[in-house]
């Protein structure tokens, strides 16, 4: 069955035969069919039935917070923010309320309200290490490197084996130039998992930048057997060709200056 929308909300819509039959379709039951569309990452169908929950119940807050999702997945960050909101202004205080704020206002780089949700999301739930880590970065992008730094360390400090907070302070380091710092947090993210293949690649990224080719070209390796049919690894074969150009060049340079020498 579908079901036409029109801007009519009044009380003779609720009554309405899709409603008060015995089916019993209320405001969950649409809430659950939007649920069962997230589940297949069809989010329009999705919205579309949160709304029709939101039609019979506008205090409905699993539908505000479905339909939220649902947006964000789609990319129309002020319309997830608008129901956000609308979320918060019935339930008050919930700290998933305040992160996917956070999420949604960062998405749309809006850094300043991003940061505000993150700290009330943090205050409300002092362990959400999500949340910290995206309100470090929200410093970051902020142009606020000194600070995000120290919330990167605070909760490494406090999650030693926190892969996440490393990563992105590790990606900081590379942006400003500073490999060996980086070097170290990617190496402590293989202790932890040796798996874990973005550290390969930072690691070559970083012996790159300080012309240790041959290291360079061992970790892009290791990253292109782990992830062999990702667009990035065609980037590092073509990397590794011209890393291999430039050691030939060097090695002549070098052969040609032993020479002279002897002369």
């Amino acid at each position: 069955m579908s079901f036409t929308f029109t801007n009519n909300k009044s009380e003779d819509f609720k009554k309405s035969q899709f409603i008060s039959n015995p089916t019993k379709k209320d405001e969950n039951f649409f809430c659950a069919l939007g649920d069962s569309f997230m589940l297949k990452n069809e989010y329009r169908k999705a919205v579309k039935e949160y709304l029709v929950s939101l039609m019979i119940d506008k205090k409905n807050i699993h539908a505000h917070k479905g339909a939220s999702k649902a947006y964000k997945n789609l990319k129309e960050y002020d319309k997830a923010i608008k129901h956000l909101k609308n979320a918060r202004n019935v339930y008050g205080f919930d700290s998933e309320v305040y992160y996917e704020l956070g999420l949604n206002y960062l998405l749309s780089a809006d850094n300043y309200n991003a940061k505000k949700n993150f700290i009330r999301t943090i205050k409300l739930e002092p362990n959400n290490k999500n949340a910290q880590v995206k309100l470090a970065l929200t410093h970051e992008l902020s142009g606020e490197g000194d600070m995000a730094e120290l919330v990167y360390n605070t909760i490494m400090e406090k999650y030693p084996n926190y892969i996440p907070a490393m990563a992105n302070l590790a990606s900081m380091y590379i942006e400003s130039e500073k490999y060996e710092k980086a070097i170290m947090l990617f190496k402590n993210m293989l202790r932890i998992n040796n798996e874990y293949y973005r550290a390969y690649l930072g690691l070559g990224i970083c012996f790159d930048k300080l012309e240790k080719y041959t290291k360079a070209v061992r970790f892009y390796k290791k990253y292109i057997s782990n992830k062999p049919h990702s667009d990035t690894t065609k980037s590092l074969v073509g990397r590794i060709y011209e890393i291999h150009k430039i050691k030939e060049i060097n090695k002549k340079k070098k052969t040609k200056l032993k020479v002279i020498k002897n002369d």
